[in-house]
């Protein structure tokens, strides 16, 4: 860690200033040392260039295996763009509107969408539970703007009013309380300042959603590698969908309730991000789905102006205004 996110961190425990206590590296980049409180002594360690704030990855072991597995599947490289178009679709937020700000990524993962903002010209803060929080080291650490902590949601070691823009994007709805991850948010942010959420949308069908759970109760019993292996074969056996005819035969042969059964495999065209999106579908302990009008209640109770509902399911945006 760079030693200016000291002034934008506090103590999760009591909101104390922190000071560093550097062990190993520079001041430009701290590898390893301590942040100690002077309000009520809590210290949290520096470990691999990343203040952690938790002692363990707690319920996300599966993204701290996934995001370390496939840390560049889903970053703008090569030409692609999707983790840039992406954004905007999901937060409402333009890049090149916050050049300048501060900006928090909740559940940064390996840091796709972060490269994006920074790029764009803002300091990014991106905190995770998970250990993802390493692969994004490794992707972006070098990066003057960028800054990673590994930190809980519902325990966040910041002031209120701190944040330009705080965008989180299917990741809130992994947490053990949706709307209480939510609703932890808005006070960080600045008048004027901006959120955008993205969280995974209702079930079309009762039949679906109870599908859904199904599968999702019987992967919790699996080995986390025997699981991937599952979603690996899975994504090969989705091909046959692709083949001409297929499709149309299997729904018009079998009964609607036994194929919307079915496991839900992604349909990327790309097998290793079909994979990682199925494994991310099927691993994690938590799992919520939820409504436009739900979602917007939130956005309500949290005394947010200003809020959009954007054209992909489920996403908001808000404003913080003066109160």
């Amino acid at each position: 860690m760079r030693e200016s996110l000291v002034a934008w961190l506090r103590c999760p425990a009591c909101r104390g200033a922190l000071a560093l206590k550097p062990e190993e590296g520079s001041k430009d980049h701290v590898m390893t040392g301590r942040l100690g409180c002077g309000r009520c002594g809590a210290s949290y360690p520096i470990v691999r260039g990343i203040p952690r704030f938790v002692p363990t990855d707690f319920y996300t072991g599966n993204f701290s295996f996934q995001w370390n597995r496939f840390a560049r599947t889903q970053v703008d490289e090569g030409g692609r763009d999707s983790s840039a178009v992406t954004f905007v679709e999901k937060t409402g937020l333009r890049p090149e509107s916050l050049k300048g700000r501060l900006v928090l990524d909740v559940g940064v993962g390996s840091g796709r969408y972060a490269d994006v903002v920074e790029r764009a010209g803002a300091t990014v803060i991106g905190i995770d539970l998970s250990f993802a929080v390493d692969a994004a080291f490794t992707n972006f650490g070098g990066r003057e703007r960028m800054h990673l902590v590994q930190a809980d949601v519902f325990l966040l070691p910041f002031d209120d009013e701190t944040f330009d823009a705080i965008y989180s994007i299917g990741v809130l709805h992994h947490t053990r309380d949706c709307r209480r991850a939510f609703l932890a948010l808005p006070p960080l942010l600045k008048t004027d300042g901006r959120i955008g959420i993205w969280v995974y949308a209702a079930a079309r069908s009762q039949v679906e959603d109870r599908a859904n759970r199904a599968w999702r109760r019987l992967a919790a019993h699996l080995p986390q590698r025997a699981l991937f292996g599952l979603c690996v074969a899975a994504s090969v056996l989705a091909y046959a969908k692709k083949v001409p005819l297929v499709k149309p035969i299997m729904k018009y042969l079998l009964p609607r309730i036994v194929y919307d059964s079915f496991p839900l495999v992604d349909d990327h065209p790309r097998f290793q991000e079909r994979v990682l999106k199925t494994f991310d579908w099927y691993s994690p302990a938590f799992q919520s789905r939820h409504t436009y009008p739900e979602v917007f209640a939130w956005f309500e109770e949290a005394g947010l102006s200003a809020v959009r509902i954007l054209p992909t399911p489920i996403a908001v945006q808000g404003v913080r205004g003066t109160g």
